[in-house]
């Protein structure tokens, strides 16, 4: 990863399957310690799906202000959005980007110590469970890669030069 490319879809695949086998082993060593598998409920589907609304949110203000900024378009701007605020989304996209891949394996984990007890089924359904739980986080994965996508300047468009202030701001 680097200033021009960003998080790839190869660091965040590298970091679900790194993750997987990570998690299998603890796994296996909590299991083998007595303990059962963590079991993952329903709502843990609704923290995700916040997390891609937000960041998708976030960047689709940035790109539509630097798709304005670069365009010279003339009509009702979009809020100006702060050079903080805009790396500050960037830097958000590439961690819901990597954290996805962290929580597919997590999921994927517990999927696959699942998997051959799925005859049962209260095993099933925590199968099941995580399976969505680990394709929602896929989703949160690809998410962060469109936003940060979303986040980067056209060819030739640069922030370095002084903007004027927003009006009706003043600066103590």
């Amino acid at each position: 990863m680097d200033d021009l490319t960003g998080v790839r879809v190869s660091a965040v695949a590298l970091v679900a399957v790194a993750s997987t086998a990570v998690c299998v082993l603890l796994l296996r060593g909590w299991q083998a310690l007595g303990n059962g598998v963590p079991e993952v409920p329903w709502i843990a589907v609704a923290p995700l799906l916040l997390l891609i609304v937000l960041v998708l949110f976030s960047a689709w203000q940035v790109r539509r202000y630097a798709r304005f900024r670069s365009q010279g378009s003339r009509g009702s701007a979009p809020q100006r959005v702060s050079p903080q605020r805009a790396r500050g989304t960037l830097v958000a996209a590439q961690a819901a980007a990597l954290g996805g891949g962290a929580l597919v394996g997590w999921y994927l984990a517990i999927v696959l110590l699942r998997v051959p007890n799925t005859d049962v089924s209260s095993v099933r359904d925590q199968a099941v469970r995580a399976a969505v739980c680990a394709g929602v986080a896929v989703v949160l994965g690809l998410a962060g890669l469109v936003a940060q996508h979303w986040c980067r300047l056209p060819p030739g468009d640069s922030d370095d030069e002084d903007d004027e202030p927003p009006r009706g701001v003043s600066y103590i």
